[in-house]
Protein backbone atom coordinates (compact mmCIF):
# COMPACT_ATOMS: atom_id res chain seq x y z
CA UNK A 1 0.00 0.00 0.00
CA UNK A 2 2.93 2.33 0.83
CA UNK A 3 4.46 1.55 -2.54
CA UNK A 4 1.21 2.45 -4.32
CA UNK A 5 1.01 5.75 -2.42
CA UNK A 6 4.64 6.62 -3.33
CA UNK A 7 3.98 5.77 -6.97
CA UNK A 8 0.85 7.93 -7.03
CA UNK A 9 2.65 10.89 -5.42
CA UNK A 10 5.58 10.45 -7.78
CA UNK A 11 3.28 10.31 -10.81
CA UNK A 12 1.48 13.51 -9.75
CA UNK A 13 4.76 15.35 -9.17
CA UNK A 14 6.21 14.12 -12.46
CA UNK A 15 3.10 15.02 -14.50
CA UNK A 16 2.90 18.55 -13.10
CA UNK A 17 6.58 19.28 -13.77
CA UNK A 18 6.49 17.88 -17.31
CA UNK A 19 3.44 19.93 -18.31
CA UNK A 20 4.47 23.18 -16.66
CA UNK A 21 5.75 25.91 -18.86
CA UNK A 22 7.97 28.83 -18.16
CA UNK A 23 7.15 31.83 -20.31
CA UNK A 24 10.03 34.15 -21.01
CA UNK A 25 8.90 37.34 -22.72
CA UNK A 26 10.85 38.56 -25.70
CA UNK A 27 13.11 41.51 -25.12
CA UNK A 28 11.24 44.84 -25.43
CA UNK A 29 7.94 43.00 -25.88
CA UNK A 30 4.91 45.17 -25.20
CA UNK A 31 1.64 43.25 -25.21
CA UNK A 32 -1.16 44.67 -27.34
CA UNK A 33 -3.62 46.56 -25.22
CA UNK A 34 -7.07 45.95 -26.60
CA UNK A 35 -9.33 48.87 -25.88
CA UNK A 36 -12.61 50.06 -27.26
CA UNK A 37 -12.48 52.58 -30.12
CA UNK A 38 -14.91 55.48 -30.27
CA UNK A 39 -16.18 57.35 -33.35
CA UNK A 40 -18.97 59.80 -34.03
CA UNK A 41 -22.00 58.18 -35.65
CA UNK A 42 -25.53 58.67 -36.89
CA UNK A 43 -28.48 56.56 -37.93
CA UNK A 44 -31.44 57.36 -40.16
CA UNK A 45 -33.83 56.08 -37.49
CA UNK A 46 -35.57 58.88 -35.59
CA UNK A 47 -33.88 59.68 -32.31
CA UNK A 48 -35.24 59.39 -28.79
CA UNK A 49 -34.68 63.14 -28.43
CA UNK A 50 -37.26 63.99 -31.12
CA UNK A 51 -34.60 64.37 -33.79
CA UNK A 52 -35.37 63.00 -37.23
CA UNK A 53 -32.11 61.03 -37.14
CA UNK A 54 -30.13 59.56 -34.25
CA UNK A 55 -26.78 61.04 -33.25
CA UNK A 56 -24.20 59.42 -31.05
CA UNK A 57 -20.87 57.76 -30.54
CA UNK A 58 -20.11 54.28 -31.83
CA UNK A 59 -18.10 52.16 -29.41
CA UNK A 60 -16.24 49.37 -31.20
CA UNK A 61 -15.29 46.81 -28.55
CA UNK A 62 -12.21 44.55 -28.69
CA UNK A 63 -14.48 41.54 -29.25
CA UNK A 64 -15.67 43.15 -32.56
CA UNK A 65 -19.09 44.03 -31.16
CA UNK A 66 -20.40 47.58 -31.58
CA UNK A 67 -22.56 49.72 -29.36
CA UNK A 68 -24.18 53.10 -29.99
CA UNK A 69 -24.07 55.69 -27.21
CA UNK A 70 -26.81 58.16 -28.13
CA UNK A 71 -26.45 61.94 -27.90
CA UNK A 72 -28.75 64.88 -28.51
CA UNK A 73 -27.99 66.84 -31.67
CA UNK A 74 -26.69 69.76 -29.57
CA UNK A 75 -24.33 67.50 -27.57
CA UNK A 76 -23.19 65.89 -30.83
CA UNK A 77 -22.35 69.30 -32.31
CA UNK A 78 -20.50 70.41 -29.16
CA UNK A 79 -18.43 67.20 -29.06
CA UNK A 80 -17.69 67.10 -32.80
CA UNK A 81 -16.57 70.73 -32.70
CA UNK A 82 -14.33 70.05 -29.69
CA UNK A 83 -16.25 72.29 -27.29
CA UNK A 84 -17.20 69.42 -24.97
CA UNK A 85 -15.21 66.47 -23.63
CA UNK A 86 -15.83 63.32 -25.65
CA UNK A 87 -14.41 59.81 -25.87
CA UNK A 88 -14.67 60.11 -29.64
CA UNK A 89 -12.74 63.39 -29.58
CA UNK A 90 -10.29 63.36 -26.64
CA UNK A 91 -8.02 65.93 -28.34
CA UNK A 92 -10.93 68.36 -28.82
CA UNK A 93 -10.45 68.67 -32.58
CA UNK A 94 -13.04 70.65 -34.51
CA UNK A 95 -13.97 67.97 -37.05
CA UNK A 96 -16.36 70.34 -38.82
CA UNK A 97 -13.41 72.61 -39.66
CA UNK A 98 -11.04 69.72 -40.36
CA UNK A 99 -13.45 68.18 -42.90
CA UNK A 100 -14.78 71.54 -44.15
CA UNK A 101 -18.38 70.73 -43.18
CA UNK A 102 -20.95 73.30 -42.11
CA UNK A 103 -22.75 72.02 -38.96
CA UNK A 104 -26.03 73.28 -40.47
CA UNK A 105 -25.92 70.27 -42.82
CA UNK A 106 -27.16 68.16 -39.88
CA UNK A 107 -30.51 69.93 -40.28
CA UNK A 108 -30.76 68.49 -43.81
CA UNK A 109 -30.38 64.81 -42.90
CA UNK A 110 -34.15 64.31 -42.78
CA UNK A 111 -34.17 64.81 -46.57
CA UNK A 112 -32.47 61.44 -47.04
CA UNK A 113 -35.63 59.61 -45.98
CA UNK A 114 -38.64 61.95 -46.42
CA UNK A 115 -40.13 63.49 -49.56
CA UNK A 116 -41.54 66.48 -47.63
CA UNK A 117 -40.80 67.78 -44.15
CA UNK A 118 -42.85 65.42 -41.96
CA UNK A 119 -43.82 67.74 -39.09
CA UNK A 120 -45.89 70.88 -39.09
CA UNK A 121 -46.84 73.04 -42.03
CA UNK A 122 -43.32 73.33 -43.39
CA UNK A 123 -43.45 72.63 -47.14
CA UNK A 124 -39.75 71.90 -47.61
CA UNK A 125 -39.01 69.20 -50.18
CA UNK A 126 -36.93 66.18 -49.24
CA UNK A 127 -35.13 63.61 -51.37
CA UNK A 128 -36.60 60.44 -49.85
CA UNK A 129 -39.93 58.67 -50.25
CA UNK A 130 -43.47 59.15 -48.94
CA UNK A 131 -42.85 56.22 -46.59
CA UNK A 132 -40.06 58.02 -44.73
CA UNK A 133 -37.52 55.42 -45.83
CA UNK A 134 -35.00 55.68 -48.69
CA UNK A 135 -35.87 53.60 -51.74
CA UNK A 136 -33.87 50.49 -52.62
CA UNK A 137 -32.09 52.47 -55.35
CA UNK A 138 -31.24 55.20 -52.83
CA UNK A 139 -29.88 52.60 -50.42
CA UNK A 140 -27.52 51.54 -53.22
CA UNK A 141 -25.95 55.00 -52.96
CA UNK A 142 -25.94 54.89 -49.14
CA UNK A 143 -24.14 51.51 -49.07
CA UNK A 144 -20.95 53.39 -49.87
CA UNK A 145 -21.17 54.84 -46.35
CA UNK A 146 -22.17 51.63 -44.54
CA UNK A 147 -25.94 52.21 -44.60
CA UNK A 148 -27.56 49.10 -46.04
CA UNK A 149 -30.82 49.42 -44.08
CA UNK A 150 -32.51 51.90 -41.77
CA UNK A 151 -31.09 50.36 -38.60
CA UNK A 152 -27.45 50.65 -39.73
CA UNK A 153 -25.09 53.35 -38.49
CA UNK A 154 -22.64 55.48 -40.41
CA UNK A 155 -19.53 56.26 -38.36
CA UNK A 156 -15.86 57.09 -38.59
CA UNK A 157 -14.58 58.39 -41.91
CA UNK A 158 -17.81 57.29 -43.62
CA UNK A 159 -19.71 59.86 -41.55
CA UNK A 160 -17.59 62.76 -42.79
CA UNK A 161 -17.79 61.52 -46.38
CA UNK A 162 -21.60 61.29 -46.18
CA UNK A 163 -21.93 64.79 -44.72
CA UNK A 164 -19.77 66.18 -47.53
CA UNK A 165 -21.84 64.33 -50.16
CA UNK A 166 -25.09 65.75 -48.76
CA UNK A 167 -23.67 69.20 -49.52
CA UNK A 168 -22.79 68.17 -53.11
CA UNK A 169 -25.60 69.13 -55.55
CA UNK A 170 -24.53 66.47 -58.07
CA UNK A 171 -24.77 63.70 -55.47
CA UNK A 172 -28.09 64.94 -54.05
CA UNK A 173 -29.49 65.25 -57.59
CA UNK A 174 -28.51 61.64 -58.31
CA UNK A 175 -30.03 60.60 -54.98
CA UNK A 176 -33.32 62.38 -55.78
CA UNK A 177 -33.55 60.72 -59.19
CA UNK A 178 -33.53 57.33 -57.47
CA UNK A 179 -36.93 57.87 -55.84
CA UNK A 180 -39.48 55.22 -56.85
Amino acid sequence: MKLLRYLLIGFICFSTTVNSQILIPKKDYVPEIRQSRYSFALSLISGANSDMVSFGIMRQNPDSSCEMLFLTKDAFIRQVSGNETSRANPNKINYFLEHQIDPKILNELWRLKHDVFPYGKNEQIGWGTKLGVPSEAQFELLKEFGLNKMSDYVYGENLWRLLKKINDPLWTGTYQLRKP
